[in-house]
């Protein structure tokens, strides 16, 4: 997740938003809040018929209150979460780059160490309680979207590539180990289950140098097909994102009627939860283009109406 925060981050434009924050909080609230909501409200009906085949543990009314409460259910978060944590980690981004866009830029570094130590020390306060509305989250997001503008201000978006081979492969091998490294010792993240692996420093750091390999890693693309692909992707990645659960989850069902067994299935988790991830990603694409094309669906997906 990272590197969309720090994409953010790095495609804003503070010289034309700068002045009407107001109209821009307004046109990111219509495209990640009304999704949010509308996606959780068509769960939470579809929830009143399949309560007992989906979670019997949870009912409706637990369902309601945490959409009030911001964050959960607990152990059963739903993947909305990533909207609703861009949308008020992206408004807090633009509020502290309005406010210091004319000072020196140390100081919005202060900002980069001060708000995931206060995201921490409020997630380690409140624990085992999930922090109400993830303004944990929400800080780490504005976080990754200051080290996004930075990334900007200090390589514009050119070619991470540093004109050397030789030193681009370095540069990237150490990158890449840094990554595994850290990744490995701190250990899975989930940002709805407020659990930000064995030090959340650490998370900053393998999310920030995981996203330079990326850059670095699309640099060297020089297909026009992989490209045009690629920001096919990157232009409906939040359609894609929305979409994508819709067929992993439905991939079990689908082995059920085909009389394979579920459980079954589910003992093997690990060896077929990548193809199931992989399948579901691949039907999103066609399901994305069908959004598009429709007014009611890219009502709900995006927030606006197709022409």
């Amino acid at each position: 997740m990272p590197v969309y925060f720090i994409l953010a981050g790095m495609t804003y434009n503070g010289d034309k938003h700068r002045q009407n924050l107001k109209d821009y909080a307004i046109s990111r609230g219509r495209q990640l809040l009304i999704p949010y909501f509308v996606i959780y409200i068509i769960m939470t009906l579809l929830f009143i018929p399949f309560a007992g085949s989906i979670d019997p543990s949870l009912t409706l009314g637990e369902l309601v209150f945490w959409l009030l409460y911001g964050a959960g259910p607990p152990g059963h978060p739903t993947y909305l979460w990533f909207l609703q944590v861009l949308y008020f980690g992206l408004i807090l981004f633009t509020v502290i780059e309005s406010v210091t866009h004319t000072q020196d830029p140390r100081v919005r570094w202060l900002f980069v160490i001060f708000l995931p130590f206060l995201a921490l020390w409020m997630t380690d306060a409140l624990s085992p309680i999930l922090v109400p509305w993830r303004v944990n989250s929400i800080l780490l997001a504005t976080t990754f979207c200051l080290i996004g503008h930075e990334m900007k201000r200090y390589r514009g978006i050119s070619s991470w590539r540093t004109g050397s081979k030789i030193l681009d492969g370095v540069l990237l091998v150490v990158l890449f180990a840094v990554t595994l490294v850290i990744s490995q010792y701190n250990g899975f993240i989930s940002h709805p289950d407020d659990w930000l692996g064995t030090n959340g420093w650490l998370y900053l750091v393998s999310g920030t140098s995981g996203t330079i390999v990326l850059f670095m890693l699309s640099s060297f693309s020089k297909s026009s097909s992989i490209s045009k692909r690629m920001q096919f992707l990157g232009v409906n990645s939040q359609i894609v994102y929305e979409v994508h659960p819709i067929f992993f989850y439905l991939v079990p069902l689908v082995i059920g009627l085909f009389g394979f067994s579920v459980a079954a299935y589910e003992a093997a988790h690990t060896l077929y939860w990548p193809i199931r991830f992989i399948i579901a990603f691949g039907l999103s694409i066609p399901f994305t283009m069908l959004i598009l094309r429709n007014r009611v669906l890219s009502l709900i997906f995006t927030g606006k109406s197709s022409k």
